[in-house]
């Protein structure tokens, strides 16, 4: 099994464990990093493939909108106390 398969079957369980344990900061962390294979390969996916050479101006509301949702949930976990400024 590949690097990349078996880091997605470790991925799997852990996002559900801390879905399930409320710890939401794991998935601000995904979304996060999504955006750096998607500024690499110039592709974002939505409900299809975006790519960044034929729709600009979607791509980049795509991975900023992925920068904001992953930072707010970090933030939100790191500072439950301001979480309802964020909502």
């Amino acid at each position: 099994m590949s690097p990349t398969r078996t880091a997605n079957y470790i991925a799997l369980p852990i996002l559900l464990v801390a879905t399930v344990l409320g710890l939401y900061w794991v998935w601000g962390l995904l979304f996060v990093w999504w955006i750096v294979p998607t500024i690499l390969n110039g592709q974002a996916f939505l409900v299809f493939e975006i790519n960044r050479d034929d729709d600009p101006l979607l791509y980049w509301a795509i991975v900023g909108l992925w920068a904001v949702l992953g930072l707010m949930m970090i933030a939100a976990s790191l500072f439950p106390q301001y979480a309802h400024l964020l909502a």
